[in-house]
């Protein structure tokens, strides 16, 4: 018969999908997934206009300030790695008037 089909209806299927969320979330908040700490991180990044920047890059304990262009990127310098991330190198403060 056509009609018993009809008697699942969007109100029912909502019901049992929202069961079934529930279910899913129960399950995947008891999985834990260990996730590796990025030794890479941007510190700052400055705009330099048509698709050029200069970066600060944190590896590990080092850091390098590089410059990119769309077709290059180049190691401007080896920053010393005992400085630490919110210190920033004597002078870098003043800005000429």
């Amino acid at each position: 018969m056509l009609g018993s089909e009809s008697n699942i209806g969007p109100l029912h299927m909502k019901s049992a999908g929202s069961r079934l969320a529930a279910i899913l979330s129960r399950f995947t908040s008891l999985v834990s997934v260990k996730r590796r700490d990025r030794q890479l991180h941007l510190c700052e990044m400055l705009s330099l206009g048509e698709k050029r920047f200069v970066a600060v890059v944190e590896y590990g304990p080092e850091r390098f300030l590089l410059a990119g262009t769309p077709q290059n990127i180049s190691l401007l310098k080896h920053l010393n790695s005992d400085l630490n991330a919110g210190d920033r190198a004597p002078g870098a403060d003043s800005r000429p008037e």
